[in-house]
């Protein structure tokens, strides 16, 4: 425990050198990345929300299904699509597995990562109607349509952050197919940071040619999970990462000040903007929270943060009332907290790479 407490100081003393690259849109550019018409907001849930509501356990017809929507929309984006299949163990028996890596420039030496898994949770008959729409369908929706608005932008940048590049993995296992323990659980994860860990590239840029493996080039691990439900309140888990988390605090603040977040008063019954609310009463990032800086959630970032990767972890505490219940479907949706938080990250990503519509392109080969 204290070697990695060590370790995990030394991460952040290196990660402290990125702090200064992170830098806010225009107000232009806030504007443009933030103009979504009442139709293109409706698209994000019918383009990718719906194809995912449907039980897609590890190794089932329908996890096959939503691991092509999710390749073939990548694909056609024209970003570099990874899949990393193996089978394991599991107390049901042997269950093969997909994790989707797609990476918008695989010649860049550092990643923002975000992730999310897009398996549901196992059920025994008559109870396999599990759908999980917050358990994680919306997440995964989030990501995809987060890389479709921003691509048209990837040479919109600020020269200063060309050398790092979006990364999203969708991974396959995360539930437990019966009670959840260290091997009956995460199982993309586990079998992911394992491989990365084993991998290795070489730094030719180093004058000692150093080798690095494949975890060293990620600069944070964003992991979204349980989102979508009404009134999420998301608690600041690692020091390491509060920085960033205080950055979807101002990402949301900035929203509510040029009145771009939806808001739903469900005891009032009320849609629309908050009327005589500030923001601390509708915020969903929770400063005050008692979880602070307690990480207790497992989840799909263990791996990578015992390997010394920096994580944010994005899930709300408590747990929505649907958590794990057939009645995660469609209707736990809270279509404005998915408006909200869609809107939240696409500019937090946009940010964290220095992409701003109003920055001329940069000049690549490619171009």
């Amino acid at each position: 425990m204290i070697k990695l407490k060590l370790k995990l100081f030394i991460i952040f003393l290196c990660f402290c050198q990125w702090i200064n690259a992170y830098t806010q849109l225009s107000d232009e550019g806030f504007s443009i990345l933030t103009n979504l018409t009442e139709i293109e907001a409706q698209k994000v849930a019918q383009d990718f929300l719906i194809p995912l509501l449907v039980p897609r356990v590890s190794g089932s017809e329908g996890n096959l299904k939503v691991q092509k929507y999710i390749i073939d929309h990548f694909q056609t984006l024209g970003w570099n699509v990874e899949e990393d299949k193996f089978t394991d163990s599991t107390p049901i028996g042997e269950i093969s597995f997909n994790n989707i890596i797609v990476t918008k420039d695989i010649n860049a030496k550092n990643r923002l990562v975000l992730a999310a898994h897009y398996d549901s949770k196992y059920f025994e008959p008559p109870n396999d109607g599990f759908i999980g729409a917050i358990d994680s369908a919306v997440s995964c929706a989030i990501l995809m349509d987060l890389a479709y608005r921003l691509d048209p932008y990837f040479d919109n940048r600020d020269p200063n952050s060309v050398s790092k590049t979006l990364q999203i993995i969708f991974f396959d296992g995360e539930e437990a197919f019966k009670d959840w323990t260290s091997t009956d659980s995460l199982y993309g994860s586990r079998h992911l940071a394992t491989k990365w860990e084993n991998t290795y590239v070489v730094d030719t840029g180093s004058t000692q040619n150093k080798g690095n493996n494949l975890l060293s080039g990620i600069e944070v691990f964003v992991l979204l999970d349980l989102l979508g439900a009404p009134e999420p309140y998301i608690p600041n888990f690692f020091p390491i990462t509060s920085w960033l988390f205080m950055e979807l605090l101002e990402i949301e603040a900035r929203l509510y000040k040029n009145k771009l977040i939806k808001f739903t008063q469900h005891k009032h019954k009320m849609i629309g903007m908050p009327i005589g609310d500030s923001l601390e009463d509708v915020t969903y990032f929770d400063t005050d929270s008692l979880q602070s800086y307690q990480a207790h959630i497992e989840d799909d970032y263990i791996p990578f943060l015992i390997r010394g990767v920096p994580v944010l972890h994005v899930i709300p505490w408590p747990f929505p009332d649907c958590w794990h219940k057939l009645s995660d479907n469609a209707t736990a949706v809270d279509h404005s907290v998915f408006f909200n938080l869609n809107n939240i990250f696409r500019i937090f990503t946009a940010e964290y790479l220095g992409i701003d519509p109003t920055l001329p392109k940069i000049k690549t080969k490619k171009n």
